[in-house]
């Protein structure tokens, strides 16, 4: 049988747990009431004749008998005397013995029949083994569970990702579930994708790491999506339970994600796809600025599938209780000597932490697994690096580290992920144009130095140990504590100069910027030879010549670029647009019409050359029958300003759309819903709302087609969330402080401290 921790859940979840397992003991419905003056009433249940039952929660981690006795005896004995129910039960996280509950049954008679209704951290965890339902649908609750996570872990059909196994059973050590959380599995749930976005370090990656979790506890096989969303459609298999994970998919600290080669519309496509699937859900983290930046830049993801589908982990969401919890797992679970956790137990070490306004799980986290092997006075650590947060990686980089070391994270930050023999190359040139030596053995203990500190390797790949030292990077860079001259000499990627100009994009990239127009002409070299690496591709995710050109024309615009703008204006022509995506040539026009470096005489051409070439495509595929694509054709061209389809052209393609409708209406077909959907919404705006005519009955048949699909669309995936049923706040902070100086006390214990 599974044992529970119930020290892994907060207040608000122990009285919600409560409410559901007593309202099972006791056979009645329990009414949970919020925080506040409560009257000494967590949960009650009142008949029909007017007696009246009250469950009283204490949930208390690793607080003494002795204490919780007393609290009872001192704060709610009065209110019992003063609400004379007619039977009082108390539930509580702290164990309690034989003579305990004698003592308690004694104080609070006759309100308290027998013993039998103190219900001690030994009877609910009892009565909960019992009851492997009522667990599964509180997840704090499940994953509290000591042998649940690891044994679906150790099943590698649920999760084949390295990083994955590792990191999963390490963060639910630590993780804290909090109002955030909720709010991300409920969308999770009701949507089957969620986007999780916030400030760095406020725990994205965490809550994202807590969903996979608990779908591979119902049953889902998890991936990792490293690279872009194509991978979704290469690991997907039907009628197999999946969830992908798509980490940082805008990217980790500038815009430099797969989005910038138009993936919007494929990971748009695979959102709704998803969406529909009885068995599939995306989980995907950014950062808040990134996401309303790149909304900006692509339209599509402003559209209702992807803001409908995001949760803003906040700050806010932490509340003082969960954030005494948050330090407390980090403290408990680094690998620190006794002695550097004691001092965390003192209430006046451990409160300006939990009540910092620069509160940070990740820096926490950061600054313990680093102290272990620097700092003598950890607490004052944790406390300097949240009043500066740079400070952490500021003091390593500028003052610790070799200049070998140095200039291999300087490289890396343009690479950021990159092959070992990748990395290698670029240092050495690196190193080179600085007149330093650049062997083999000095780039290894470079990288030895780095390893498991600062950059993580594995499977000969290399990548930073977190986002932030990639933030500090970019401050390092913007400083101009590296000669921009020796980084555009060591390029050997086109994703390095693509790195440093959407850093110098930034809004904190003025210096980077200052420095690559400093070094316009080596700057402008390298932005023109990734034109030599661009591919034409099937798939409209990747990069294309147009998507290329419109990123000259945007660094152009950035650089101030007369040189690169005429490059653009050279390389567009009436042969250009033939067989490139139009989802890229409409994002180049976008570009053109917003230049402040191409003459408008020019930009009118370009975007006529354009219009035209959509045009005699979308002719093409009405001619051939391929409504879907005449139809997305059709919405592409009316997003170039000024133009439209019209006149014979514009009645072919609706005489095809509505022989579509008939095949729809009339055949057993399978049919997506969204194809269907964006039929029918193109027959609608050309007038045929009513369906007053011969097409009449095919319009029924195929808008109940598409009403099944939204029905199947909104339906719950899993049981409804019952935890979350009960309104008001998590945190009385007051109440809060006790119980953290309680967890905290335990830091002194030589059980805590030892057994890490």
């Amino acid at each position: 049988m599974d044992s529970f921790d119930l020290g892994r859940l907060t207040d608000h979840d122990f009285e919600v747990v409560c409410r559901d397992l007593f309202g099972e003991i006791l056979g009645v419905p329990l009414e949970l009431f919020p925080r506040g003056r409560d009257r000494g009433i967590d949960l009650r249940h009142t008949a029909a004749d007017g007696t009246m039952t009250v469950v009283q929660c204490k949930h208390w981690p690793k607080a003494a008998q002795a204490t919780l006795t007393k609290r009872l005896v001192k704060d709610e004995l009065p209110k019992v005397l003063a609400l004379k129910p007619d039977r009082y039960l108390i539930a509580t996280s702290v164990g309690l013995t034989v003579d305990g509950k004698d003592t308690i049954r004694d104080a609070f008679a006759p309100y308290v029949h027998t013993t039998g209704d103190l219900y001690g951290v030994d009877e609910i965890v009892a009565e909960l083994q019992s009851r492997p339902e009522l667990v599964r649908r509180h997840f704090r609750l499940w994953l509290s569970g000591t042998a649940v996570l690891q044994t679906v872990l150790n099943q590698e059909k649920y999760v084949r990702s390295s990083w994955l196994r590792k990191r999963i059973p390490r963060t639910a050590d630590t993780f804290v579930p909090h109002e955030g959380f909720d709010r991300a599995k409920a969308i999770l749930d009701e949507q089957h994708v969620c986007v999780i976005a916030g400030i760095p370090g406020v725990g994205k990656t965490t809550v994202a790491l807590m969903l996979a979790a608990w779908l591979m506890g119902n049953g889902y096989e998890v991936h990792e999506i490293s690279q872009d969303a194509e991978e979704i459609t290469a690991l997907w298999r039907e009628d197999t339970p999946q969830l992908f994970l798509y980490d940082d998919f805008l990217g980790q600290t500038t815009l430099e994600s797969p989005l910038n080669k138009n993936e919007d519309a494929r990971l748009i496509d695979i959102i709704r796809e998803i969406q529909e699937a009885p068995d599939k859900a995306l989980v995907m983290t950014t950062r808040d600025y990134i996401l309303e930046h790149a909304r900006l830049k692509h339209d599509r993801l402003g559209a209702p599938d992807i803001s409908q589908a995001t949760s803003v982990v906040h700050l806010t969401d932490l509340s003082l209780g969960v954030r005494g919890q948050i330090l407390y797992n980090h403290v408990h679970h680094a690998q620190l000597p006794a002695e550097q956790k004691w001092p965390f137990a003192d209430r006046a070490v451990w409160q300006p932490i939990v009540e910092h306004r620069n509160f940070s799980p990740r820096l926490i986290e950061e600054t313990l697994r680093l102290a272990a092997r620097r700092e003598q006075d950890v607490a004052s650590a944790v406390r300097k690096n949240l009043d500066d947060p740079r400070r952490i990686w500021e003091r390593i980089v500028e003052n610790d580290l070799t200049d070998e070391a140095v200039h291999l994270l300087e490289v890396l930050f343009t690479l950021r992920t990159a092959s070992l023999e990748t990395l290698n190359d670029s240092w050495s040139w690196y190193r080179k144009e600085r007149g330093l030596e650049a062997d083999v053995r000095t780039f290894r203990r470079a990288l030895q130095v780095l390893d498991g500190t600062m950059v993580a390797v594995e499977q000969h790949e290399v990548s930073f140990h977190n986002p932030s030292i990639a933030d500090y990077l970019r401050f390092h860079l913007d400083a101009g504590r590296a000669p921009m001259a020796a980084l555009l000499g060591a390029l050997v990627d086109p994703v390095q100069i693509h790195s440093l100009i959407a850093a110098a994009g930034m809004a904190d990239g003025a210096g980077i910027l200052a420095q690559l127009k400093s070094e316009a002409a080596r700057t402008e070299s390298a932005v023109l030879e990734t034109a030599d690496f661009v591919e034409w591709s099937l798939e409209v995710a990747y990069e294309s010549e147009t998507s290329n050109l419109q990123w000259i024309l945007e660094t152009a615009e950035l650089l101030d670029s007369a040189p690169l703008a005429a490059y653009v204006l050279k390389e567009t022509g009436p042969d250009h647009w033939h067989g490139e995506h139009v989802e890229h040539l409409v994002s180049l026009v976008h570009a053109l019409e917003g230049s402040r470096l191409i003459a408008q005489e020019d930009v009118t051409r370009i975007v006529g050359e354009v219009a035209d070439s959509i045009r005699l495509e979308l002719a093409e595929q009405v001619e051939h029958g391929d409504w879907y694509g005449a139809i997305s054709l059709y919405e592409h061209l009316e997003e170039i300003p000024g133009d439209s389809l019209s006149g014979p052209s514009l009645e072919a393609l609706v005489e095809c759309a509505l022989k579509a409708l008939h095949l729809v209406a009339s055949e057993d077909v399978a049919f997506d819903a969204h194809p269907l959907e964006m039929l029918m919404q193109f027959l609608f705006e050309q007038g045929y709302e009513d369906g007053a005519d011969e097409a009449a009955e095919d319009f029924a048949t195929v808008q109940k087609l598409v009403d099944r699909f939204a029905k199947l669309r909104k339906a719950p995936r899993f049981e409804p969330r019952q935890e979350t049923a009960a309104p008001g706040s998590y945190s009385d902070e007051e109440r809060d402080r006790e119980v953290i100086t309680e967890l905290m006390k335990g830091l002194r214990d030589p059980d805590v401290t030892s057994g890490v």
